[in-house]
């Protein structure tokens, strides 16, 4: 989101008309998920991430928010430590068995 701010410059370290990059860090008021923004996928209805349980691909409904540095926050039914295929597409149905490999972080 572009913002535009006034700031003093006492030291002359910044020039008038100059632009600066911020990190501006935002705390909510519940914690939240961020997933690869390739793992969000959307079809005419629905905005969603695929899931793996119990070795079976389920759409898990999503609302998005913030994006940083390739990862969108999600906001669903999802927990810390569930699976989410990297790569989404409507192609991967609901129900359908996926394989899962350990990510090498």
């Amino acid at each position: 989101m572009p913002v535009e701010l006034d700031v003093h410059s006492a030291d002359g370290r910044l020039s008038p008309g100059s632009f600066s990059s911020v990190q501006w860090p935002v705390h909510r008021a519940a914690p939240t998920m961020f997933v690869p923004a390739s793992a969000v996928t959307n079809d005419q209805q629905r905005t969603f991430v695929q899931g793996v349980r119990d070795g079976k691909a389920e759409w898990v409904d999503v609302v998005t928010g913030l994006s940083v540095d390739g990862n969108i926050e999600v906001y669903g039914d999802l927990k810390p430590g569930d699976e989410v295929i990297r790569n989404a597409t409507d192609t991967i149905r609901p129900g359908q068995s996926v394989k899962t490999r350990a990510s090498h972080s």
